[in-house]
């Protein structure tokens, strides 16, 4: 499909092939110049230890995260509750815990560590109970991708040189891990058996594609010149140039399967490595979409202002509920009550009383 094309189904909200799977992130390079949020006083939510806290992992409930703990040379991944402070250890690990992912319905926990003997990769209920132990020392992961309906089987990518990441495929049942083919980035649950991923076409061009794990290499071209996208529950999010302005990415939104919500504009704007491109974030049990979006305005470089959005694409519009001058990873809770925001999503916006808190102090 061609720009005239899509620029033609956005205006007229027409449909595009395209389903839901799980959460791919952005990585965002450091921005010179970047501040923290802006932090209420007299919050009266309980901190972590900051001597403790590592990195929060993500959601378990609404007022619920799973975060990861280090003490006294002891690694553990702990639930907290946001209200009380009350913290349940979920798993404790001797060995340095190098890699930690939650699917979304926050049942299951990837884990990875590293032992004198090599690196193991872990699948864990919320309970901490092992549902599966692989020894793996070929490199670290960087993400994983879970399939929506068969709990045993799940994408990882894994970082083995500073070449790009190498992808495969874990099924649990037979132990088995399997090279994904022809993935240059982290393939994405489609359904049971589909799955989608960009590929580099002609021009430098990226073609969004939809693959079936059952037949390598037919592949269905279902956009192209894709700059990113990413899948939340059944919700997907595409950000493309636009038709009309050189200044201006198209962020688009599908829901559900065949229908086309909406789009948002969004300014065009290049730091050093490149186009700043947002990642959206949705609560699973929520219609409100959140990102940190750049905010439109001239200026160099190292005067760029990024804004806490709320996104409604069905009215193609954006609000704009706080600035944090830093592109960094959001997620927001089930509810959409608070969005994680940060690189180890160390701060929590709470949408309701309009402020920021500090996770760890």
């Amino acid at each position: 499909m061609g720009k005239k094309g899509l620029a033609w189904f956005i205006l007229t909200l027409s449909s595009v092939v395209i389903l839901a799977a799980c959460t791919q992130r952005l990585t965002y390079p450091n921005q010179p110049g970047a501040s923290e949020p802006s932090l209420s006083s007299g919050s009266d939510f309980p901190s972590i230890s900051k001597e403790e806290f590592l990195y929060t992992v993500g959601w378990l409930d609404d007022k619920t995260i799973l975060v990861a703990l280090e003490s006294n040379g002891e690694y553990g991944l702990y639930s907290h509750d946001l209200l009380t402070g009350e913290e349940q250890l979920i798993r404790a690990f001797s060995d340095r815990l190098v890699f930690a992912a939650l699917s979304a319905d926050g049942r299951r926990i990837l884990v990875q560590i590293a032992t004198q003997q090599g690196n193991n990769v872990m699948m864990i209920d919320k309970s901490g109970r092992s549902l599966a132990d692989f020894h793996f020392s070929e490199g670290i992961l960087t993400s994983v991708s879970w399939n929506p309906t068969n709990e045993g089987e799940l994408f990882l990518s894994v970082q083995k040189t500073v070449d790009r990441p190498v992808n495969y495929l874990w099924n649990l049942a037979n132990e088995e891990w399997k090279e994904v083919p022809d993935t240059e980035d982290m393939p994405v649950w489609y359904s049971e058996n589909m799955y989608l991923h960009m590929k580099s076409v002609a021009d430098g061009a990226s073609a969004l594609v939809l693959s079936d794990i059952r037949l390598p290499g037919k592949d269905t071209v279902i956009d192209r010149e894709i700059l990113a996208y990413g899948l939340e529950g059944e919700s997907v999010w595409v950000v493309t140039p636009s038709d009309f302005n050189e200044a201006e990415l198209f962020g688009i939104s599908y829901y559900p399967l065949l229908i086309t919500q909406g789009y948002v504009t969004l300014p065009r704007i290049t730091d050093g490595n490149g186009l700043v491109i947002p990642e959206f974030t949705k609560g699973i049990a929520s219609d409100e979409t959140f990102a940190v979006i750049p905010k439109d305005e001239p200026g160099s470089v190292d005067g760029i202002i990024f804004e806490l959005a709320k996104i409604d694409f069905s009215a193609n519009t954006t609000e704009a509920l706080t600035e944090v001058e830093r592109m960094a990873p959001v997620s927001a809770s089930p509810e959409s009550t608070y969005v994680l925001y940060g690189r180890r999503y160390e701060y929590l916006y709470d949408v309701e009383r309009n402020h920021w808190i500090q996770l760890a102090e």
